[in-house]
């Protein structure tokens, strides 16, 4: 079995961004269709900075899945892990394309239908990293195939990072999100919140460092609190650290964080410290704020590293 450096596991979708600005979805008409879902993009990113990426996932039997495939592929990301499905159409996001929080609609399809079943426990061995989100705990079965999956992958050794991208509008589990990141915390090596996501989860009006304390209260080893323009909180349960944001003409922030978590990712499997990964991350970041949907081409990593000076 191949080498995987990142296997991405939960949502898979298909995004429709706006063509222009817009504050909302009422004045957007003309949109461009990318391959979606926090876990598939930071697949494919990883795959566009050189690393071995594969999704696990599942769309359904149609036209979007088959172009979904079809970006995978061509981005380098394997597939292998990537199921379809009679019972679902392909999960569909609709997006308003804006330089701060967009406006969205989710269409809830196939994502939801990834089983145990599909995920074999020979697959674990071949893993160094295992990457999944708030969005995969969303909704059943997929919820309960991310939880057991990742306990058995930490058991094994593997590092498991998480993206708390909860949102009320895609919440179905009948348990609060809270309860169930919590269950997913203590596996977890890193998690990157945005401020938004911790305003959905924890409620607004906190410092950012209270709400970083939250994750590493229920278990998370690092906290990396990102602010968009306002930098990048790195907290432990020993430090704080500050990461000031590069200046930078925004395009599209769609998509911004699974950039950012693909930076990250390689840079720690690299061998560099939390903080130049972050560092990294935020150079992989900028670079897709000023284009509109995910990264398109390939990045010399290493020439990055050597742009940042990061040594190990």
């Amino acid at each position: 079995m191949k080498h995987i450096d990142v296997l991405a596991i939960g949502e898979a979708l298909i995004d429709f961004i706006s063509d222009g600005q817009q504050a909302s979805l009422v004045g957007a008409q003309h949109f461009t269709m990318y391959p979606g879902g926090a876990v598939t993009n930071v697949a494919i990113n990883v795959a566009r900075l050189g690393g071995s990426a594969a999704l696990a996932a599942c769309v359904g039997e149609d036209a979007s899945g088959a172009f979904l495939r079809q970006q995978l592929q061509q981005a380098g990301v394997m597939t292998e892990h990537l199921h379809t499905t009679l019972d679902a159409s392909t999960t569909l996001a609709v997006v308003a394309r804006n330089d701060a929080t967009p406006d969205f609609a989710i269409y809830r399809g196939a994502d939801i239908g990834l089983t145990p079943s599909h995920l074999p426990l020979s697959l674990i061995s071949a893993i160094s990293l295992v990457h999944t989100s708030a969005f995969a705990l969303s909704r059943e079965p997929l919820c309960s195939t991310v939880l057991e999956f990742v306990a058995q992958a930490h058991a094994a050794g593997c590092m498991i990072t998480f993206d708390p991208n909860y949102h009320p509008r895609i919440w179905g589990v009948p348990v609060e999100p809270e309860k169930i990141v919590a269950r997913l915390c203590p596996f977890v090596t890193v998690v990157k919140p945005s401020l938004d996501d911790c305003i959905r989860l924890f409620g607004a009006g906190q410092a950012p460092e209270v709400y970083a304390t939250r994750f590493l209260d229920w278990g998370a080893e690092k906290v990396v609190l990102t602010m968009g323009a306002d930098g990048v909180l790195l907290v432990t349960p020993e430090s704080t650290s500050y990461f000031p944001a590069q200046r930078i003409e925004v395009v599209d922030v769609t998509g911004a964080g699974d950039s950012f978590w693909a930076g990250l990712l390689m840079a720690l499997l690299d061998g560099y410290n939390i903080g130049d990964a972050i560092r990294t991350a935020q150079a992989v970041a900028a670079l897709k704020l000023q284009q509109t949907g995910p990264l398109s081409h390939a990045i010399d990593r290493l020439a990055l590293y050597r742009q940042l000076d990061l040594r190990k």
